[in-house]
């Protein structure tokens, strides 16, 4: 899926001046890195390091970010080619504004699991943007979320010992104050677990 992610990327509607690419391949056994490689260019940057876990790869991107805003994708997701012109838009609302997140929808769903979690996921949408209409959003979602680089820079990186870094960073930015919006119409799709004993082991780590 990892050339799909980087396509998705490479498509979006956004000026390709002000879009750059860290791919971090965190110590895979598969052909992610080579297939990954393809796609290296003056544009895109393919780096590998040895296995530390998700915020252990987002921290390393996160160091040899320079733009002003910053956000991740999961190479099991995809996203809209207007996705990140809907996202930037909300920043404009305010300074305090630290992190937008998307619509986060299955990709193709196969499986009577994966149909459930569609459901699930689209219900989703509407309650994270009525969260935000509350100033309750707990979750900044991996696949997307797009950040101002600032948060990052005054109050630390992502926390490499906390197993849902999405919810952590969640909750320190409005512990410092700041706002988390939502961009209704910013589609990523990700691809959900196809069989229960997947889907079990993914429920256990979020909800644990």
């Amino acid at each position: 899926s990892i050339s799909m992610t980087l396509k998705s990327l490479l498509s979006l509607k956004y000026p390709k001046g002000k879009l750059s690419i860290i791919v971090v391949d965190d110590g895979s056994t598969d052909s992610t890195y080579p297939i990954a490689k393809q796609f290296e260019s003056s544009q895109c940057a393919v780096y590998r390091k040895k296995n530390g876990g998700k915020a252990s790869a987002l921290n390393f991107g996160l160091r040899r970010c320079t733009t002003e805003f910053v956000g991740a994708l999961d190479a099991d997701s995809f996203v809209d080619p207007a996705a990140l012109l809907n996202v930037m838009g909300y920043f404009e609302a305010s300074p305090m504004i630290m992190a937008v997140t998307p619509s986060l929808k299955v990709y193709t769903p196969n499986t009577m699991l994966q149909k459930v979690q569609r459901i699930e996921y689209l219900i989703g949408v509407f309650l994270r943007k009525v969260f935000a209409l509350l100033g309750s959003i707990h979750v900044t979602p991996g696949p997307f979320t797009i950040y101002r680089k600032s948060f990052f820079d005054m109050h630390g990186n992502y926390d490499e010992h906390n197993l849902t870094e999405d919810i952590e960073v969640a909750l320190r930015i409005q512990k410092h104050g700041y706002y988390i919006e939502n961009a209704l119409h910013a589609n990523v799709y990700t691809i959900t677990p196809a069989r229960f004993w997947p889907l079990y082991r993914q429920r256990m780590r979020w909800y644990i």
